[in-house]
């Protein structure tokens, strides 16, 4: 009996571990539209498209919270335009530089970048930041100073090195209280991105503004403190992909109205980085 019983509770395990790792499996999981993916297509172009490249972290990523991507390409259905997901969980801008080539390579018309959140995140407590030290090996612990002069470097050699009409996403708001040290921790990082769109000349996108503006009148109230962000995020992984809910009952259900998590964002979070994104591709259009 009792061997019968410790059968079924490792059987039971070991599934709950199987399920735990697809689900994870399915957050990491990469765009079908990487820049690595494009370039090797032995025809790429071949329609003469546009080349748009959208690149940042996991909210470009789109498989933790809801997929901004899908909704421009949505909203730009019709138009010549080819869609680039350059989007990596966890990076911050000194991993987008470090990739910043195969970017390059992809000759693009357009290249809109949003990053920052993993940076301004990384300096909120002394485990967070050794965490991202070790997790994207990064060659030294992360600061302001580091963010703007790797987001400088970044919109620099894109200048230089393509033809490209860029633009600068701010960051979200990190959770969606005004009051708390994340949130004005991404307000800070936010102005770092339009002092860098400002000294290099390209347009600047105001994401953090939009969303500053929609909470000032209608706040959420997470139901979990932010010391909690990385369980609240392993919880809302495990809803989606574990369980199949959707990422906007997900948030709802944590007390969110723009995010899933502290950092992650909904349905109407990532409607308005589409909106913002959407409207500067076309208005490049126009202006050729």
């Amino acid at each position: 009996m009792l061997t019968l019983v410790l059968t079924v509770v490792i059987s039971f395990v070991l599934v709950i571990l199987l399920l735990s790792g697809n689900a994870w499996y399915q957050a990491m999981k990469l765009p079908d539209n990487t820049p690595s993916k494009y370039l090797r297509q032995q025809t790429h172009n071949k329609d003469h498209k546009r080349i748009v490249v959208l690149l940042g972290d996991s909210i470009t990523h789109g498989r933790i919270g809801v997929n901004y991507v899908n909704m421009v390409e949505e909203e730009l259905e019709g138009e010549q335009f080819e869609i680039i997901n350059a989007g990596i969980n966890s990076e911050l801008a000194w991993n987008n530089l470090q990739r910043v080539d195969e970017v390059i390579q992809c000759d693009p018309d357009i290249v809109v970048v949003l990053i920052g959140s993993n940076d301004a995140n990384a300096t909120l407590s002394t485990d967070t930041m050794k965490s991202y030290v070790k997790r994207m090996k990064l060659p030294r612990e992360p600061d302001s100073g580091w963010y703007r002069e790797s987001l400088h470097s970044l919109v620099t050699k894109l200048k230089t090195e393509t033809t490209a009409q860029i633009a600068l996403l701010s960051i979200p708001t990190i959770g969606e209280d005004s009051n708390n040290p994340e949130f004005i921790r991404s307000s800070e990082y936010s102005r770092i991105v339009q002092e860098i769109a400002e000294d290099t000349n390209v347009t600047y996108l105001p994401l953090h503004e939009k969303m500053v503006e929609f909470l000032r009148d209608a706040p959420g109230s997470a139901s979990y403190p932010y010391e909690k962000s990385y369980i609240g995020i392993f919880k809302s992984i495990m809803n989606r992909y574990l369980l199949r809910r959707s990422w906007d009952n997900i948030a709802k259900n944590s007390g969110f109205v723009l995010h899933v998590d502290y950092l992650h964002l909904n349905t109407a979070g990532a409607r308005m980085i589409a909106d913002l994104v959407s409207k500067f591709i076309q208005s490049v259009l126009t202006q050729t």
